[in-house]
């Protein structure tokens, strides 16, 4: 009998890596602030070059793809940008992604016979039908997942026989705002800091001493992530950089909530980012990528528009929204695979945004239903939480207990990536997507009709 180390996070609100807003200066005199400008799609690099220099702007992250730029400019030359025939869109840069993790843990010592911890996976054994779905297909590293998110410790034993080669650092040097010195801007620095990517990842391919969907399957990381936040270019340069490299899904366990239309108090809104999410999106779609995006996990119902401006209001501070559209970014585009989470009663995670007509699919990411009936300390000191968090990978090289539809989103990664290595289906996301909504299976409750991860049955078809 030995003994190992398993991490139980103790987390009382969202689990999902989504979006703050940050407060927008609003006066003509105030200094120049970071600024997204989406040039119109079809416009020469000469041309594009040459209006950043008759501005004088410098470019500080740029994506040639979706032709997006950020540069530092003032409200006044923000404005000498929005004339410009040649740019569709432009806006001061709003939103970034942070974790929304709880840092308030707890170490659990837990004995497991033999080192198997299979009994522990209660969500595995739902997909998978106990393990029945691993005896139909073995899959190769030759189908791979990119992870857009804080990279992967690649070291971990359940993981670095799925690494392939060309996992990617975008996070550029400085960090978040310039407040993480240990960020050089080195494309080769993937490892994980945070710890938020390795746990994903173990959720897709693990396979040692606990399980992924798809054991073996190949993964790649495209680290947008430091120890901070993320913005939102990075996040798009992530999709872009995966798609020019032929993964064949990316999976995004983040996301956030965009005013796509209408204004905030200061005039401004979201336009920019949300047409260059489309952009990215369409392009990583044509290249044959899938993207799969987790929804937030505020348990909003995503077809109530009041219920969606008040919780983007609730997250900032003085630049209120004063009218106009929100979405919960990138799940609401339509070529996304968009993942909402379960618990293990089946039934919709107390977190989990829903929508009929908006989640594609349904899987396991935990509950806490049982914390809520008993209270923290019994669910700790009685182990209730093994019944309704779920396990994965950690960056120590052990593992820990979490819950967010950040783990229901790579189920559904790894399901579409089992589809496309057993039916040779590469490059083609129309006819994967639709194999899997076809397979899924169906459960009715407050979300409507939604479909729920049944890899057994999806790959048996």
């Amino acid at each position: 009998m030995r003994r190992i180390i398993i991490t139980c996070l103790i987390i009382l609100s969202s689990f999902i890596i989504f979006s703050e807003k940050i407060e927008a200066k609003t006066e003509e005199n105030k200094d120049s602030e970071e600024t997204t400008i989406l040039f119109k799609q079809d416009i020469p690099d000469n041309e594009k070059d040459r209006i950043l220099d008759n501005m004088d702007l410098e470019v500080e992250y740029e994506i040639p793809e979706i032709n997006l730029v950020t540069v530092q400019a003032n409200n006044l030359e923000v404005n000498r940008i929005r004339n410009n025939d040649e740019i569709e869109s432009v806006n001061k840069s709003t939103t970034v992604f942070q974790p929304r993790n709880n840092t308030d843990t707890v170490t659990v010592e837990q004995q497991a016979n033999d080192l198997d911890l299979w009994n522990y996976q209660w969500d595995m054994k739902e997909v998978t039908s106990n393990k029945k779905s691993y005896n139909i297909h073995t899959p190769s590293t030759k189908t791979v997942v990119g992870i857009v998110d804080s990279g992967i410790y690649q070291d971990h034993p359940d993981l670095t026989n799925s690494i392939v080669k060309g996992s990617k650092n975008l996070v550029p040097k400085g960090g978040y705002n310039g407040t993480e010195p240990s960020e050089t801007g080195d494309i080769t620095d993937t490892n994980d800091k945070m710890g938020h990517g390795t746990g994903v990842a173990g959720q897709i391919t693990a396979n040692g001493l606990m399980k992924g969907a798809a054991p073996g399957i190949g993964i790649k990381s495209y680290r947008v992530f430091g120890t901070k936040s993320a913005k939102t270019p990075w996040i798009l340069k992530g999709i872009v950089e995966a798609a020019n490299d032929d993964v064949d899904v990316i999976n995004l366990s983040l996301g956030e909530y965009m005013l796509v239309n209408g204004k905030y108090k200061d005039g401004k809104n979201d336009s920019a980012e949300y047409q260059a999410y489309k952009r990215a999106i369409d392009y990583a779609y044509k290249k044959g990528s899938i993207v799969v995006a987790a929804v937030g996990n505020d348990g909003v119902n995503l077809n109530n528009k009041t219920e969606l401006t008040n919780t983007l209001n609730a997250r900032i501070q003085d630049n209120k929204i004063i009218h106009g559209k929100v979405l919960d970014m990138p799940g609401a585009l339509n070529k996304v695979v968009t993942v909402g989470s379960t618990g293990p009663t089946g039934e919709i995670s107390t977190f989990s945004n829903y929508g009929k007509n908006f989640v594609d699919v349904l899987a396991p990411g935990g509950d806490f239903r049982l914390l809520e009936k008993y209270g923290e300390e019994k669910w700790n000191n009685d182990l209730l939480f093994e019944q309704e968090l779920l396990m994965t990978t950690s960056i120590t090289g052990t593992y820990y207990y979490d819950a967010g539809v950040s783990y229901a989103a790579p189920k559904v990664s790894a399901t579409l990536g089992l589809i496309i290595d057993k039916k040779g289906w590469k490059n083609n996301p129309s006819k994967t997507m639709n194999h899997l909504k076809r397979y899924s299976s169906y459960k009715k409750d407050i979300t409507g009709m939604e479909k729920n991860l049944d890899i057994f049955n999806i790959i048996s078809h």
